[in-house]
């Protein structure tokens, strides 16, 4: 079984690519929104995909490890998707998932294209194209790590330190919607903070902070949201998985 969490989709892909046939995927903010925190593994591998923001764990995956209830869990691994380190996410979450019985035996990072507008500018097409075609070729090559279940332990100290951080970054204060919009919700549906409503055809944030996982502004099919001044006129990015 993988949990994952995904804003622009290079989770989605990398639990995918990693996943057996017929092993369940699923979404940890969907099973936050649903309240959904049991399951019963009857021993089989558990794994946890999803990016590192702030060099941290996304407020999603604190939540949802905080409240699961995993029976008769194996195996347990996680891959970390970023746009160049993770720092020391893995081992915050070892620490986490020690606090639930649960051994973390395998973390690894995986380089994606950068979805964080706020921060950075978006590359262009061929480059983040690149970017998926090696990142591609690192996930088979997990498979088959995670396939004869190795072991390769969390490094560095815990970065719970910088979730004060973290939280300060994920203000939503600045987020605002040009004429472009036409209206469509999705920024509203794909929120998975439930951050966004949608009152007279336009998008509001109702809420003064979010996990900042940039699904609203990337994933907007006209490009019509904002983020403060800074990106204005700047490329997004969706990873393929998730486009149509």
């Amino acid at each position: 079984m993988i949990f994952y969490f995904t804003g622009t989709g290079n989770s989605l892909m990398a639990a995918r690519a990693v996943g057996k046939e017929d092993e369940r995927i699923i979404d940890m903010a969907a099973a936050c929104k649903a309240g959904a925190y049991e399951y019963d593994l009857k021993g089989e591998r558990v794994g946890f995909v999803f990016p590192v923001y702030c060099y941290t764990l996304p407020d999603i995956v604190v939540d949802f490890i905080g409240r699961m209830c995993l029976a008769g869990c194996g195996y347990a691994f996680s891959l970390i998707t970023c746009g160049g380190s993770i720092g020391g996410t893995g081992a915050f979450l070892a620490r986490e998932l020690k606090k639930k019985g649960i051994s973390l035996d395998y973390v690894a990072p995986v380089l994606m294209p950068d979805n964080a507008i706020f921060y950075f500018a978006i590359k262009a097409k061929e480059e983040t194209d690149a970017c998926l075609k090696d990142a591609e070729a690192t996930l088979a090559e997990i498979k088959a790590q995670l396939e004869a279940e190795s072991a390769r332990p969390a490094r560095g100290l815990s970065s719970k330190w910088l979730r004060p951080m973290y939280h300060m970054l994920a203000k939503t204060e600045k987020f605002f919607v040009t004429d472009a919009c036409v209206g469509c919700g999705l920024c509203a549906r794909n929120c998975p903070d439930e951050a966004i409503r949608m009152e007279e055809g336009r998008p509001i944030w109702v809420k003064k902070r979010c996990n900042k996982c940039a699904a609203c502004i990337n994933r907007c099919p006209q490009a019509a949201i904002e983020y403060g001044k800074g990106t204005q006129g700047g490329l997004r990015y969706v990873n393929p998985i998730l486009k149509g």
